[in-house]
């Protein structure tokens, strides 16, 4: 290729909405920016994905909403039903609300608001090989060009926005990145996007994403149904990977027959692939590299929304970015401040809503029933965890649901357990230590809860 350059600031790779949120924001603070993606240009944001977004992640980076062919529909919030479908616990609020997107629409959006915003080399169909060092810093990237051509390409900076299956994850030489992730923190999940004539079908709760728990059906994980238009439907499910081979089975008979119910039909995308569902990796950056999005775990747990968090992380990386290339130094310590922007925002919720993920994953139909018609956990509770991280109840709400779970005290009493745990475990993160000197001493407490409410959940498994 010619008039390749191959010296940048920052190099970013991977341009979906993590990787085009920071390679914008990193340009127009005047940085030498260069982007990476394996796709060609007109496919990147073409991923399978439920396509949610909240409203608040635009107004927080001040950019625009999405409007025009990028939206396909506006939802005021989210519906959590019971296994059975008797129980339908409405999560409506303005921070639930938000748009279902046209995913390669909105895709092509960022990446052209980051090439606009000052990219000085975009680089599409380019495979990443191997990372540079230089004195055991990342250094930049090897890469293999479209023409088969290989070169090095040289940063101060490395961001990966590459994904679950980061390469650069697996293979970064560091002792902070985790670069194996456990099976049972991801789900397998398959989906499609069905149109139909409203004539023959009609969306049900235009205005609502819906989410079904269902230890049965979708073990591990949950069933979706997300409206995208009066006459499209984005649904799917997302199972333990240990399903895998059975996940289009499953999706086929416990899906798609359940809400389908025409034989007028159109599948306009299908796929499947691998979500993490758990808190970030330990740490989301080492010596001249930072790490965004699915590379770094950074979806909510519950639901498995990656947007959101992954343009939060791009913007937080920029900005660490900007400080430590200032400073000219691309060390740990200097990237040290991305590591705590993720981890006291929506760090903490995540690993809240890790561990109630956790918990959700081991309960029968029959507690999950019961725990929902009950209102053990309410909508207002669920709501307060998406948006804090923490579940406060009064005594008054205590000893009401004590009464409400007299048939099920173990379960009253695991659901509190978990309470306290999510408490504590919220109030860990928002205190994530602001340099790395205490970073092992918060670890091994957060490693504690982690491991106190295993052994609740083993105990759990042997009561059902």
């Amino acid at each position: 290729m010619e008039n390749l350059k191959n010296n940048f600031d920052v190099i970013v790779v991977g341009a979906g909405t993590g990787g085009s949120t920071a390679a914008r924001f990193a340009a127009e603070k005047g940085l030498k920016v260069c982007l990476i993606d394996r796709k060609e240009k007109n496919k990147i944001g073409d991923k399978i994905c439920g396509d949610a977004v909240g409203t608040d992640v635009f107004d927080f980076l001040s950019i625009k909403h999405p409007k025009g062919e990028e939206l396909s529909c506006r939802i005021k919030g989210a519906k959590l039903y019971s296994p059975d479908l008797k129980k339908c616990i409405d999560l409506t609020d303005s921070k639930q609300a938000g748009y279902i997107v046209n995913r390669i629409e909105f895709g092509q959006r960022l990446l052209n608001e980051a090439l606009d915003a000052g990219v000085e080399q975009f680089m599409d169909k380019t495979m990443v090989l191997d990372l540079l060092y230089n004195k055991n810093f990342v250094a930049g990237v090897k890469v293999k060009l479209k023409n088969g051509e290989k070169i090095d390409l040289k940063s101060k900076i490395l961001i990966d926005a590459s994904g679950f299956y980061s390469p650069i994850r697996k293979n970064v030489k560091s002792d902070l990145i985790e670069k194996e992730i456990l099976k049972e923190d991801s789900i397998l999940c398959y989906r499609e996007i069905v149109k139909f004539s409203p004539q023959d079908l009609s969306v049900k709760d235009p205005e609502y994403i819906s989410i079904c728990l269902n230890s049965e059906k979708a073990p591990g994980g949950y069933i979706w149904y997300f409206p995208k238009n009066e006459s499209s439907v984005n649904i799917g499910l997302g199972i333990f990977m240990d399903y895998k081979g059975k996940v289009k089975n499953l999706y086929q008979q416990n899906v798609f027959k359940e809400y389908i119910k025409t034989s007028k039909f159109e599948i306009i995308s299908s796929g499947g692939g691998v979500v993490p569902v758990r808190r970030p990796i330990w740490s989301c950056a080492d010596d001249g590299i930072m790490l965004i999005g699915d590379a770094a775990c950074q979806v909510n747990p519950l639901h498995g929304g990656g947007i959101d968090p992954s343009m939060r992380g791009g913007f937080f990386a920029a900005n660490t970015a900007l400080a430590a290339i200032e400073k000219e130094d691309y060390s740990i310590n200097a990237l040290w401040g991305y590591n705590y922007s993720v981890m006291t925002s929506f760090g903490a919720e995540f690993a809240s809503l890790d561990l109630l993920r956790m918990t959700l994953q081991v309960l029968s139909n029959t507690d999950l029933n019961f725990a929902l018609q009950q209102d053990l956990l309410s909508g207002e509770e669920i709501l307060e965890i998406s948006s804090t991280g923490r579940i406060d109840l009064s005594l008054l709400n205590l000893v009401t649901k004590a009464f409400k779970g007299l048939s099920k005290p173990n379960l009253l009493l695991d659901l509190n357990f978990l309470r306290i745990k999510m408490n504590e475990i919220s109030k860990l993160y928002k205190n994530f230590p602001n340099d790395i000197v205490k970073f092992e001493e918060w670890k091994s407490k957060v490693t504690q809860v982690y491991d106190k409410i295993k052994k609740t959940l083993i105990k759990t498994k042997i009561v059902n």
